[in-house]
């Protein structure tokens, strides 16, 4: 009888792998793939779902405007307060021993 139940098995296996693979090569399988493939990049992207990928790019590049602006101000601010200076090492003070 386990003989029997194997080669059942191993036949349905078969079976379903030569089904699967003529279904993979075929033109509606390799859409399946490339939507597979997308779902995965949006998710390992930051988890943002099915957004493609000029939404991926305009929110980066919105965050690093809006990063690029406070670090601009706040350059601003340190090149108008009268304390600061420019700090300036000699190799003297690098070097001590």
């Amino acid at each position: 009888m386990k003989n029997n139940q194997f080669i059942i098995g191993l036949a349905l296996g078969c079976a379903s792998g030569y089904f699967a693979s003529k279904y993979l090569t075929s033109e509606s399988g390799q859409k399946l793939i490339e939507n597979i493939k997308t779902i995965r990049g949006d998710f390992n992207n930051g988890g943002v779902g099915l957004n493609t990928n000029s939404d991926l790019v305009n929110a980066f590049n919105d965050k690093t405007d809006a990063l690029k602006d406070h670090m601009s101000s706040t350059v601003d601010k340190i090149k108008d307060d009268e304390d600061s200076s420019d700090i300036v090492f000699s190799e003297d003070d690098l070097n001590e021993d």
